[in-house]
């Protein structure tokens, strides 16, 4: 299960999108040599993580963090308030890793921002490794940041302060769980896989006044995209190792949902520890409850499913944990 964190400062999803034939420029151009050289170092990360296997041990713990991110739709309030920090050590006490899931868009760069930066979770894993040292590896994945923004005072300079300061305290915020979690002998370990049939590919009508005006597409020119490059089926992957479950979201999943799938998760499974994992293996769009996509706004013109298409997910997920028992 891949679980990119989200950044406005790295590779463009279509310039690593084969079928991308409409050569763009506002939506982007299919790049060959950056697809080739992004899949050569995904597999090149998982030859070396298989030549030196060791035993290992592993806990969780979840706790809740208020005033740190926030939901960024038009009298949305509900956010997801949990840091989830997993650490992994060799079975002789000394640290291997940290994974660290919490919930907000790595978004303070913006479009003048043209260098290549992993946004603010980038700043948290280099000083997780710097507090921890022992050459320990510190991952990141995001949960349902689809409404989900970072929060920190205005005042904090530009946007590249900005994502190295939130970066920074939320890694001193995880590094101070992590010294809490006690690892122990994992014995249950495991994954499922459910495929998912999408609901019909629709745009919905604030599109063509965000996406359709920015991307340079017409009505016409938009069915053609969506048949070309919105598939019609995914798939959800839910992972479980020991009192952790990580359930894959294949997109950007509104809070909403993914508190309520993790509610319903941790009844089926008896898991203490559940995680969304966004923009897992795949991106079909955004996913929103039928009443915030009715109600428009940005995240609703960039789902490409109709208002179905979140509680299509959450079944799909809620199926997946499911057959991990």
């Amino acid at each position: 299960m891949l679980l990119p964190s989200h950044t406005h400062t790295s590779y463009d999803m279509m310039a690593l999108h084969p079928a991308n034939t409409f050569a763009i420029p506002q939506v982007g151009i299919f790049h060959k040599q950056l697809f080739e050289h992004a899949a050569n170092q995904l597999a090149r990360a998982v030859r070396e993580a298989g030549k030196e296997l060791r035993p290992a041990m592993a806990g969780s713990t979840t706790v809740s963090i208020p005033n740190r991110n926030r939901n960024r739709r038009r009298g949305g309030t509900l956010h997801d308030k949990d840091l989830t920090v997993t650490r992994v050590d060799l079975s002789d006490g000394k640290p291997l890793a940290v994974v660290v899931n919490w919930t907000a868009h790595p978004t303070f760069m913006d479009e003048e921002d043209m260098l290549f930066s992993g946004d603010w979770p980038g700043h948290l894993q280099r000083t997780m490794e710097s507090l921890i040292g022992q050459g320990i590896v510190a991952m990141f994945y995001n949960g349902a940041e689809g409404d989900q923004s970072p929060t920190l005072p205005a005042d904090a300079g530009s946007n590249w302060e900005r994502a190295e300061r939130y970066g920074r305290e939320m890694g001193i915020e995880a590094w101070r769980v992590w010294e809490k979690v006690s690892p122990h002998e994992v014995r249950a370990f495991g994954s499922h896989t459910e495929t998912i049939t999408l609901p019909t590919r629709t745009w919905h009508p604030d599109f063509m006044k965000t996406g359709g005006a920015e991307y340079g597409l017409n009505e016409t020119m938009m069915q053609g995209f969506l048949d070309h490059l919105q598939p019609t089926t995914t798939r959800t992957t839910s992972f479980l190792m020991g009192d952790l479950v990580i359930l894959g979201v294949p997109g950007e999943m509104a809070a909403q949902l993914g508190i309520e799938i993790k509610s319903k998760v941790r009844e089926i499974t008896g898991a203490k520890f559940v995680t969304i994992g966004g923009l897992a293996d795949e991106w079909v769009s955004y996913m929103l409850p039928a009443d915030e996509y009715r109600k428009g706004g940005y995240e609703a013109s960039v789902s490409f499913y109709g208002e179905t298409l979140g509680a299509t997910i959450v079944e799909g997920v809620i199926r997946a944990a499911r057959g991990l028992k």
